[in-house]
C-alpha cells in the first residue's frame, strides 16, 4: 500500500515538474522595436553621481593610454591622467575638494567620511 501511495506521489510530482517546463518555455511574441544600446559613461555628458568602480577603472585605463599617447611621463604623466578622470566624472573632483577640505579641519575616519557625503550632497 505505502509503495503504491509513494509511485502515485512520484508520479504526480513528475506531471506537475514537466507541466511547469511546457509552461517556462512558452515566449511572449517578439516586439520589433529595435534596443537602445546604453550609453557608456566615456561617450556620454560628464556625470553628477558617483560613477562605479568599474566605470572609473575603465576611464582611468583611457587616461592612462591617452597620457601613454602624448609621451608624458612622472608626475605630468599622473596630473594629466587626473585631471581626465575629474573632467569625465566632476563628481570625483567635487569628492576631492570636499575631502581636502576635512582634513584641513582636521576631521578623521567616520567623521571625514560624514563630513564628504555631506558636503558632496551639498552642491
Amino acid at each position: 500500500m505505502t509503495s503504491k501511495l509513494l509511485s502515485a506521489a512520484a508520479a504526480a510530482l513528475f506531471a506537475l515538474s514537466s507541466a511547469t517546463v511546457v509552461f517556462a518555455q512558452t515566449t511572449a511574441p517578439a516586439t520589433t522595436t529595435t534596443p537602445v544600446p546604453a550609453a557608456t559613461p566615456s561617450a556620454s555628458a560628464p556625470s553628477s553621481t558617483m560613477p562605479s568602480k568599474d566605470d572609473i577603472k575603465t576611464a582611468r585605463q583611457a587616461c592612462r593610454q591617452d597620457a601613454t599617447g602624448q609621451g608624458l611621463k612622472g608626475q605630468k604623466r599622473k596630473d594629466s591622467v587626473t585631471s581626465c578622470l575629474q573632467q569625465k566624472y566632476p563628481v570625483l573632483a567635487k569628492r576631492k575638494t570636499c575631502h581636502d577640505q576635512g582634513v584641513g579641519k582636521g576631521l578623521e575616519k567616520k567623521a571625514l567620511r560624514d563630513f564628504v557625503k555631506q558636503c558632496v550632497s551639498a552642491s
